[in-house]
């Protein structure tokens, strides 16, 4: 480990910066060193895993920038994938050839993840409780666990389970945990 590398780790631990700019002064004011020098040091710490960088949270944003804001750009994939699964799955034939490979990608992302992305999604609403793989991991099950449940649920009912009733039904679970989700957010930021 380098002098500046121990320096930064140093700062960090004991004077607990809010922002790069507040780490890269208190680092300069210890250290001999230019500020590339301690923002190319940062980043390498960064993709080592020993630093972590998030963007602030700017706050009393109201619901609408929160909405627009970087870190929640997953509700709005959520929403595209969900139509495009919707879409393909009632446009595209099952016996199209090499279009239907479309169909079967998005209806195993519509059943197998979605729903309990979004549901792991509202349970932790916070980004830095799971991290990637344990999200993903609990997406894929939670989202066997509703997807079954729900067909439980459709085949005991007056309506059945059919196509025509299961993708309205999973869009909508889907669509509403995608919301409350997003409620669950604005409210912990």
């Amino acid at each position: 480990m380098t002098l500046l590398e121990s320096v930064i780790l140093e700062v960090l631990e004991t004077e607990k910066p809010e922002t790069v700019e507040q780490l890269v002064h208190l680092v300069q004011n210890q250290v001999d060193a230019n500020l590339d020098e301690i923002k190319a040091e940062i980043k390498k710490l960064h993709k080592k895993g020993m630093v972590s960088l998030e963007e602030p949270v700017v706050p009393n944003q109201n619901f609408v920038q929160f909405l627009s804001a970087k870190n929640n750009y997953w509700f709005w994939i959520i929403l595209a994938t969900s139509i495009l699964s919707f879409v393909s799955i009632v446009f595209i034939p099952e016996n199209q050839g090499l279009l239907s490979y479309i169909r079967y990608v998005f209806a195993f992302v519509l059943v197998a993840f979605l729903p309990g992305y979004c549901l792991t999604k509202s349970l932790f609403p916070k980004s830095t409780t799971l991290d990637p793989i344990e999200m993903i991991v609990f997406s894929i099950g939670l989202s066997f666990a509703i997807t079954t449940l729900m067909g439980l649920f459709l085949s005991f009912s007056s309506i059945g389970l059919t196509l025509s009733t299961t993708l309205p039904t999973l869009a909508a679970v889907v669509l509403v945990l995608a919301v409350l989700a997003l409620v669950r957010t604005y409210k912990k930021q």
